[in-house]
């Protein structure tokens, strides 16, 4: 039989001491651990909300283009030009002509002449030339350049580690699946 009045030897106690300690620190170790993947969840989503953000975003930048280009080309120009011709042309002039009069001899006879000559020509120029041009050309000018992220090789990228991000945060209980 057992006797029932005697007192626990300290190891008993020490043993039931042992084992509440470690039920108590498993609990506390548990419950950090729930805490820590709470705060993970978030921070998830969180990350998930940035990615999305930078997703959406614009890159902006103006480029300034302040140089001198020279240029040096040799332009053929081949072409016939129609130059229209209208006018008068006043004649006023004395013509002494000789005259042989069979029986009298040579006579000189004057005439005065005097007369308006129309001229109406129409006259085509045939133009075949080739200009050289050696110049320096300043250009000064501010580029504005606007780039939609979601438009460039990193838009599915960062669209796919959203969603990594949001099933995450589901997973750890942070937002709603």
């Amino acid at each position: 039989m057992l006797k029932t009045d005697s007192p626990r030897p300290l190891d008993y106690w020490l043993l039931w001491l042992v084992a509440i300690a470690a039920l108590a620190l498993n609990l506390y170790l548990i419950n950090t651990l729930l805490q820590v993947r709470a705060q993970a969840g978030v921070a998830a989503a969180q990350a998930a909300a940035a990615v999305g953000e930078i997703r959406e975003a614009e890159i902006n930048y103006t480029f300034e283009v302040n140089q001198v280009i020279p240029v040096n080309v040799s332009v053929p120009i081949s072409r016939t030009i129609t130059i229209p011709i209208s006018n008068t042309v006043p004649i006023s002039t004395i013509v002494s002509i000789p005259l042989e009069i069979p029986g009298f001899g040579t006579r000189t006879i004057t005439l005065p002449i005097r007369a308006e000559l129309p001229i109406r020509l129409q006259q085509t120029i045939p133009v075949s030339l080739t200009v050289p041009i050696n110049a320096k050309v300043p250009v000064n000018l501010e580029v504005p350049i606007s780039i939609a992220v979601v438009d460039t090789p990193f838009g599915p990228q960062l669209s796919e580690g959203e969603a990594v991000l949001n099933a995450l945060a589901a997973e750890l209980g942070a937002v709603e699946p």
